[in-house]
């Protein structure tokens, strides 16, 4: 195969790489919007995290804590910054973990992927996993 899904992915990896982490100070401030993340990367200063070193010091989140987390500050841990029933849809995780679904095109980024395993605009896919998307992704 080889047409692509844009021009974004034939760049030069040092230019993606540059372009992810010129974003990443944005991405940062909107998820310290949420109190837990913002409890979590207290003392963070989004502009300074440009480099992989940088990311390397932020502090790790491990899937296995989240559960203590969602119950104990339902029904997102903190971890969520908009309000309950503004979300297209929402998937329970084992655990249960809660993940919320923006209403943006695309918004677990998926197309990509499935853009690059040959699926195209017409196309009929019989979804056949046994959870959500974002695992199955």
């Amino acid at each position: 195969m080889t047409d692509h899904y844009d021009a974004l992915e034939t760049r030069d990896p040092a230019a993606r790489e540059a372009a992810l982490f010129a974003r990443l100070p944005e991405v940062l401030r909107k998820a310290m919007a949420a109190p837990a993340y913002a409890n979590l990367l207290r003392g963070t200063d989004p502009a300074s995290i440009t480099s992989r070193e940088a990311l390397a010091g932020l502090p790790v989140l491990r899937k296995s804590e989240l559960p203590a987390l969602h119950k104990a500050a339902p029904p997102f841990g903190g971890f969520v910054a908009d309000k309950p029933g503004s979300f297209a849809r929402l998937f329970t995780s084992p655990g249960p973990i809660f993940e919320p679904e923006g209403r943006q095109a695309d918004p677990w980024r998926g197309a990509r992927a499935l853009f690059a395993a040959g699926f195209r605009e017409g196309d009929v896919v019989l979804n056949t996993f046994s959870y959500h998307l974002t695992p199955g992704g």
